[in-house]
This record gives C-alpha cells, structure tokens and sequence, in this order.
C-alpha cells in the first residue's frame, strides 16, 4: 500500500518516513569547513513552511541529475528529522529536514500549491518586544529617513543605516550590509522623489533595532508606489503594506506632511522659551554665519557619525574608531530670526549643501586648489546662505540654546501656510528670497548622503 501524502503541520521526529508535496519557496547556497551545500524552505498547500538541508554529498545529484528549483513543487519523501535548533531559523517549524541518501524526489511539477503569501512581522510586535531573536522574519515598511551609509568597500564592509516607518506611523531601525546595502544604494539613486517601499525575508531582529544578516535575506525594493510587483510577490507594494497593517490604505506622507510629522510647529518666539528638547517646525530668516573655532566644516569618523581629530591619519573619533581617509562634512552656526527674535541653529552637512550646492568636500578641494588650507576661512559661497527665509525643522536643545537643524524646506506655498498658523508679528519680517538652488523637499544634493550628525551633537564642540 502506498504511503499517504501528510502535511508539513505534522511533522515531528517520531518517524523520518514522511511524505509531502511541496512548493520550493527560497533558496541559497552555503559554505561550511570548506564544504559547500545548499539549503531551502518548502511550503504545502495549507500555507505552512519547513527548513530544509541538502547537504554536500547530495548537492550534485539535486542540482544536476534531479534540480530543485524555486517555485517548483515536487513530492519528497525519507529524510533525517531533527529539532529545528539553529542559531538563526529561516522557518519557524519545530522541526527541520535533511536530506539523505534514502530521500526521494520526484512528480517535479505535478502538484498545484499556490505562491505562498508573505507573513509580515508587524512592528508592533517588534517595538512591544513580541519576537524571537532566533527566528527570522518578514518585514515590510517605507524609507522614512536615511542615515549612516558606507556605499563603497574600504576600511570596513558596505553599510547602510535607516528607519523604516508602516501604516501606523511606528518605525523601527535597520541596517543593511554588503549586496543588499549596494541594492538599496541602487534603488534610492533611482527613486527620484518618489517613496521606497523595502520587503526584506528572513531579516533578524534585535531588541536595538531591525539588522539584516548575510546567510538568509532577501531584499526587495521598489522605487515609487508605482512601481509594480516587487520580486518574488505577485501583490504590489500598496497591498503589502496594508496586509502588513490590518488593512489599512496605504497613502505615503506628502513633503510636507513628512516635514511636519512628529514635531511641533510653533514660531521662533515660542521655541526659545521651550524648558525641554522639543522637535519644531517654524520659519525664519537666516540672518549670519556665526564663525567659530571649529570652522566651516569638520573630518568625520566612516564608522560613525561622530567626529574625528588628528592632523594627519589615522583620524580618530572619542570612540577610538580609526578612519583613514578625509571625510569632510559641513558644520556652521547660524544666527537666525523671525520677527525681533533671534536664535543660534547649527546647519548641518546635508542643509548647507543643499543651500549651496555643494559638498563640502567639494567646496574644500576648490579652496585648496587656491591655496587655502585653513578651516576658518570662509568661502564666499557661504554668502548665499543668508538672506533667506526658509522652513526649518529643528530639535531645540535646552542645554545649549540652539536648535540642530534637521530639515528645510523653501518652497513659497509651503513656508506662507507654516507663516499662516502664526501670531501676528512672530513671523519673519523679509521676503523669500528664491535662488537657482531651489532646497526642494530636503532630499539631499546629488552625491550628498544625508547625515545625522544632528542626533549627535551633544559629542560634538558647539563652542
């Protein structure tokens, strides 16, 4: 008598004669002491998921003589069951399978198993601490903001840090590493103004936040809402995205909406009399440049965001991270006012290059192209950041009096409607003054990486 066909549900380790009909979900090859083999997760047609090993010895006949391929369904049967007790699980079965000289596969293509749907881990859970840190998951959420980022292989691996927001407006942070931080790079240069929407399986997460390792993950990412189906799921980005949430519909933030989220817009003459750090949106005139000691720009650490000291490399951070190359990023103080109110903001890298359009690695290389090496003398493009009457979003630090800039915004509709909300007289008193480097929504510069330096800076010298 033949042996019925079981599902994956009813797994365990009593028996290792078991029969299933499978649909081949993800693969990935594998190194380990010198041998190489490869590993996959199949699905049966209840949706259910189990980890699965082809080990060395077996690699050439499932890759050769009988391929086992993604998204093709077979019928397997005979393996070696054991407790699924690796360090980082791919599937969340209590039980995982390893192929062995007595396993059979066959009926390739046979069987009809739906695609199997993505189960996203929700936010919630992850921020309410409602996970595994073994278990690897689903996670889909929009670009929110960008932070470190190490585009290109060095000192140390290729990185990039972000914050990825869902539909209720909770966010968590990631990391992306090597291939799949060149992709997101890739991705972003070719987003334009639209959203990036990120779909990453099998992403590890840590109570720190949400890291992406390089055994198991797959990273999906689209470019714009419409932009299509992302790889490997028949729904697009806008049906994930509420499967993700309950439901909900996704609508991206505006710039605008985006500009204002979590901060509170208030003027300047409020702001000042904050008691504690808030994060604000108001508008102002930029008044001067504040010289210091420090200069118009300063070196910092490619591991980090914190900033690095020495004269010759290897420049060094407080935390003793060694960078061996000049990363040069722009740091100014500005006296800003609205109205007869006047406030210190320190305007960051990726403000200043957006208001001057350029880097300030650039800006450096055409002043010692001159001859001028010292860091206190200002270039004459700096003339263009002032006179300006600019949105501005800002964490008002109580403990230095100053605002760090995050953000700005000069478009004339949007700066009138933040104006609009204030008293009478607590606005700025000048015109807009538009140039040909229009700010836009605060996206950054051409090769400009956007730099949070800002969320840092009581580690650096505001003197």
């Amino acid at each position: 008598m033949a042996r019925v066909f079981e599902f994956i549900k009813d797994i365990t380790d009593r028996k290792d004669l078991w029969k299933i009909t499978v649909k081949v979900k993800d693969k990935w090859n594998a190194t380990k002491e010198g041998k190489d083999f490869f590993q996959i997760v199949v699905v049966d047609s209840k949706g259910d998921d189990i980890f699965v090993l082809v080990p060395n010895e077996l690699k050439q006949k499932f890759e050769n003589e009988i391929p086992i391929t993604v998204n093709n369904t077979y019928t397997m049967q005979n393996f070696q069951v054991t407790k699924n007790d690796d360090q980082f699980k791919p599937s969340h079965h209590e039980f995982k399978l390893r192929f062995t000289g007595g396993t059979l596969v066959e009926d390739v293509n046979v069987h009809q198993i739906a695609d199997p749907v993505a189960k996203f881990k929700s936010f919630g859970d992850i921020l309410n601490g409602d996970f595994r840190e073994d278990y690897l998951y689903d996670v889909i959420g929009l670009v929110d903001e960008v932070g470190y980022q190490q585009p290109h292989y060095g000192n140390r691996k290729v990185q990039v840090n972000f914050i990825l927001r869902d539909l209720g407006n909770n966010v968590i942070n990631c990391t992306l590493w090597e291939n799949y931080a060149l992709k997101f790079f890739n991705v972003q240069n070719k987003a334009n103004e639209g959203p990036t929407i990120v779909f990453m399986k099998y992403a590890k997460v840590k109570h720190a936040g949400l890291l992406t390792g390089n055994t198991f993950n797959i990273v999906s990412l689209a470019a714009g809402i419409e932009s299509g189906t992302i790889t490997n799921v028949t729904e697009t980005p806008s049906q994930m995205m509420s499967q993700s949430s309950g439901g909900s519909q996704f609508t991206p933030y505006t710039a605008e909406q985006k500009f204002t989220h979590n901060a509170e817009v208030m003027p300047l003459s409020k702001i000042v009399q904050l008691a504690e750090d808030t994060k604000c949106v108001t508008v102002v005139d930029t008044v001067k440049i504040k010289p210091n000691k420090s200069g118009w720009y300063y070196l910092t650490c490619y591991k980090c965001p914190k900033q690095c000291f020495g004269d010759a490399p290897p420049y060094r951070c407080i935390d003793k991270h060694e960078t061996e190359t000049e990363i040069i990023r722009y740091k100014m103080d500005i006296e800003v006012a609205a109205g007869d109110v006047k406030a210190t903001c320190v305007f960051w890298d990726r403000e200043c290059a957006q208001l001057l359009g350029i880097s300030a690695s650039d800006l450096r290389a055409e002043m010692l192209g001159i001859g001028i090496t010292n860091h206190l003398v200002y270039p004459v493009q700096m003339d263009e950041i002032t006179g300006r009457t600019i949105a501005v979003k800002l964490k008002w630090q109580v403990k230095w009096k100053t605002g760090s800039v995050m953000a700005i915004h000069d478009g004339a509709d949007f700066v009138n409607e933040i104006q609009s909300s204030f008293p009478p007289g607590d606005g700025p008193q000048g015109n807009l003054i538009k140039s040909d480097k229009t700010i836009a929504k605060s996206e950054p510069y051409g090769e400009i990486d956007p730099f949070f330096a800002h969320k840092y800076s009581d580690e650096l010298d505001d003197e």
